[in-house]
């Protein structure tokens, strides 16, 4: 674990203190959890990479629709058969899953009815 200097006022600086001594921690312990929950990390969690730190967004605005996941793997370098390390990194920085559009997934559904139906002549 790393030392770091940082500038508080003096008043937040002794508030601190006495409920760092009320609740038995250190105000380093209190500094160490508040910043944690404040960049949403854990104590088992590796620190992002680099090129994560980079994926996220992108990966985000995939989650979020924003991208398609052609777009986004193109703007992180990755062609089509590296499709498994895009959902590694997926998987690995806990980014969602984007959720399907159900009136696609209807439109798909009705698509692959009339195929079936097709194939067996039923139609």
């Amino acid at each position: 674990m790393r030392q770091f200097t940082m500038s508080i006022d003096d008043s937040l600086l002794q508030a601190a203190k006495a409920h760092a001594l009320s609740t038995g921690r250190s105000v380093s312990e209190i500094v160490r959890d508040l910043l944690a929950r404040e960049v949403g990390w854990s104590a088992g969690q590796t620190p992002l990479s680099p090129d994560d730190a980079q994926a996220r967004p992108v990966l985000q605005a995939y989650a979020d629709g924003r991208l398609t996941r052609r777009q986004a793997m193109e703007r992180l370098g990755l062609t089509p058969d590296r499709y498994p390390d895009f959902a590694g990194a997926m998987n690995r920085l806990s980014i969602p899953w984007p959720k399907p559009d159900p009136t696609q997934v209807e439109r798909e559904a009705e698509h692959v009815v009339q195929a079936v139906l097709d194939a067996r002549g039923e139609n």
